[in-house]
């Protein structure tokens, strides 16, 4: 009796230690998991700041040549030596260069925007492992996914290019948090995936519903500039240019507004010094 009671303590001590071992090794992993994305946000950052010390260069270089251009328009403008004809032709071709600019400067702002967004995606990942684990035995969480996952993944499909997915995702985010920091965001997105595909009249439609929804968030700006430019490959020039004078008007000081500037100058046909002030939107609550 007492060799069978010897026998079962040291059966419970035997599986008491290679429990103790699996959770050990558990652990283990976990930890190599996070030292390697720990890994990769700093290679990831390092990679995000050597870009965008490139990219910086690049925009400097790129506001040279405006400047050049610039003086060339006036030059040429004031030249009292050559033809009508010769002058057309010259301001044609410079206003040509000017939109070329433009586009260069659009494609910049893409790039540091998805690096960025990179960069924030990485670091949510560690924080999460950061988290303490879950206690054995105790139930998986069966809830909806939190408002971080569903964004992170339709933006992660965004990226990948898989723009139908990216679409649903941010369409369930809006209807699951419809109100909160990243919901004009989301609805942006929506509009971007339409602007990617060629999708125009889609598009206008989802930029239009950042404006009316969300028209004092900071997305506000680059959906009226993207609905301008929706417009115009739609070839409804009309509708186009009042989109991009009435975002100069409503957001003068941003980025968005010296874009939607530099593509009317380029269509010659600027922004005029005073325009009607728009009816002001009905404010979200």
């Amino acid at each position: 009796m007492l060799k069978k009671s010897c026998f079962l303590t040291f059966s419970a001590i035997v599986c008491l230690s290679m429990g103790s071992l699996a959770a050990s090794k558990e652990l283990i992993r976990l930890q190599a998991d996070m030292t390697l994305l720990q890994q990769q946000v700093r290679d990831l950052q390092k990679s995000f700041d050597t870009q965008n010390a490139v990219l910086q260069k690049l925009v400097e270089q790129l506001a040279d040549q405006i400047n050049i251009l610039k003086k060339t328009f006036e030059d040429v403008k004031g030249s009292n030596q050559q033809t009508q004809a010769a002058v057309s032709a010259k301001v044609d071709s410079v206003s040509g260069q000017f939109s070329m600019v433009n586009s260069s400067l659009d494609l910049v702002l893409e790039r540091l925007a998805k690096l960025s967004q990179q960069v924030a995606e990485t670091k949510a990942k560690v924080e999460v492992l950061d988290a303490p684990p879950a206690v054995s035995g105790l139930p998986a969480r069966t809830g909806p996914p939190s408002a971080e996952e569903l964004y992170n993944t339709a933006y992660g499909d965004f990226i990948k290019g898989n723009y139908d997915l990216a679409k649903q995702g941010f369409a369930e985010y809006l209807k699951s948090y419809p109100d909160t920091e990243l919901s004009d965001n989301a609805q942006y997105w929506i509009g971007e995936c339409s602007y990617v595909q060629r999708k125009f009249s889609e598009a206008v439609q989802g930029f239009d519903s950042v404006i009316k929804i969300y028209p004092t968030g900071d997305k506000a700006p680059a959906a009226a500039l993207k609905k301008g430019y929706s417009l115009l490959e739609t070839k409804n020039t009309d509708a186009g240019v009042r989109e991009l004078r009435l975002l100069v008007q409503k957001y003068p000081s941003s980025d968005s507004a010296q874009l939607a500037k530099d593509r009317l100058n380029s269509m010659g046909v600027g922004v005029p010094d005073k325009a009607p002030v728009p009816r002001r939107p009905p404010t979200r609550r």
